[in-house]
C-alpha cells in the first residue's frame, strides 16, 4: 500500500529521493522501501566503507570517450536507490523521476549498488561453513540435536524473462517449474542467518549437480553434518571429503517408516523449515521477481546482495 501511495505521489508531484529526507520516514516505510531500519542502513553504508570509499567510485563511461563519470549523487543517496530498486523492483527510469532535479540525468547507481556490495559484502557471507566457525551460544536448540551440525541447505529458483537464445531457454527451463529459472543453493547455519550462497545455475540443472558444482565442498571440513532434502543423493561425494549427508529416511518398497525413522523426519523437518524462511526474505527483494535479459549477466550478484541484506533482519529461532 505503502509503495503504491509513492506511485501515484510521483505522478503529481516530485518526490525526493535523498537520504536526508527518507530517513526521517517512519520505520516501517523505511523499511518497505529498503529491506532495513535507519539505523542498519548506516551500519551496512560504513561496512561498505563510508564516504571515503563511495566519494573515490566511478559509475561509468561517457560514450565516445574514455573518461570516466562520477554520480551527481553523494554515497548514501546511490546506496539508498540501489536497496530501493533491489527491494521494490522499481526501474531505472522510475527512480529517475523522483531525482530532486529532473535535469540530472538518471542515476548511475546500479555500480554503487551491485558493485561495491558484492566486493566488500563477499568476504563477510562467503566464509567458512564449518562447525567450527559457530559458537556453541549461536547454535539455535533445533541443531543442537545433531552432532557436529554445520549447516542446513536447500535450493531455490527464480523466474527470469525466456532468454532470445533457443539453446539458453533449453538450458534454463525447469519441467518442475513449467518456465525459465536460475537456481541457487542457499545454506544456514546454527543461527538461522545465511552464511552460503552459491552462483546461480540454469533451471535444468539438478539437485545433485548444483552441489557437486557449487563449489561447497572447498568450505565443509572432514565431520562436518549438513541436512538437506530428499533429492540431494551425494552422500557418496561428501565421502570423499568426510562430510556427513543427512536427510529424511526413504520409504521405499516398504508401507511405513519405523519409530525411530519418524521420529527423525520430524527433527529434520522442524530444523529445515528455518532455511525456508530465510529463502523467504531473499524473495522479499522483488527486483529477483522481474529478471530480464539484460539483468541475466547480473543475476548471481543481485541474489547475493539481497541475501547478504536479509541476515539483517532478527531470527526468529530459538537459541
Amino acid at each position: 500500500m505503502f509503495i503504491n501511495v509513492i506511485i501515484c505521489a510521483c505522478l503529481f508531484q516530485p518526490i525526493y529521493w535523498r537520504y536526508d529526507t527518507v530517513q526521517n520516514l517512519n520505520p516501517k516505510d523505511f523499511r518497505s522501501l529498503t529491506g532495513l531500519s535507519q539505523s542498519n542502513f548506516e551500519v551496512l553504508y560504513e561496512f561498505l566503507g563510508g564516504d571515503e570509499v563511495a566519494n573515490r567510485l566511478k559509475y561509468n563511461y561517457k560514450r565516445g570517450t574514455p573518461k570516466k563519470v562520477r554520480s551527481k549523487l553523494c554515497g548514501k543517496d546511490n546506496l539508498l536507490l540501489a536497496l530501493i530498486r533491489l527491494r521494490t523492483g522499481f526501474r531505472i527510469v522510475d527512480l529517475a523521476l523522483c531525482l530532486v532535479s529532473q535535469r540530472q540525468p538518471p542515476p548511475l547507481f546500479s555500480m554503487f549498488g551491485f558493485s561495491l556490495c558484492i566486493y566488500s559484502l563477499d568476504e563477510f557471507g562467503r566464509e567458512c561453513v564449518s562447525r567450527h566457525q559457530q559458537p556453541k551460544w549461536k547454535i539455535a536448540k533445533c541443531f543442537k540435536a545433531f552432532k557436529n551440525f554445520g549447516m542446513v541447505l536447500d535450493t531455490t529458483s527464480i523466474h527470469i524473462q525466456t532468454p532470445y537464445h533457443y539453446r539458453q531457454q533449453g538450458n534454463t527451463h525447469s519441467p518442475y517449474k513449467g518456465a525459465c529459472v536460475v537456481n541457487f543453493l542457499v545454506g544456514i547455519r546454527g543461527g538461522g542467518s545465511i552464511s552460503y550462497v552459491s552462483d546461480g545455475f540454469e533451471g535444468g540443472i539438478s539437485d545433485r549437480s548444483l552441489l557437486e558444482m557449487s563449489g561447497l565442498k572447498e568450505l565443509l571440513e572432514p565431520g562436518d553434518l549438513i541436512l538437506v532434502d530428499r533429492g540431494f543423493n551425494v552422500q557418496d561425494k561428501m565421502d570423499e571429503i568426510g562430510v556427513k549427508v543427512l536427510h529424511p529416511p526413504f520409504l521405499g518398497k516398504r508401507t511405513k517408516l519405523t519409530r525411530e525413522e519418524v521420529l527423525l523426519t520430524r527433527t529434520i523437518a522442524v530444523s529445515r523449515i528455518h532455511v525456508e524462511r530465510a529463502i523467504r526474505k531473499v524473495k522479499c527483494f522483488h527486483l529477483l521477481k522481474r529478471i530480464t535479459n539484460k539483468m541475466l549477466p547480473i543475476v548471481s550478484q543481485l541474489f547475493f546482495v539481497a541475501a547478504c541484506i536479509s541476515n539483517f533482519d532478527p531470527n526468529n529461532v530459538t537459541m
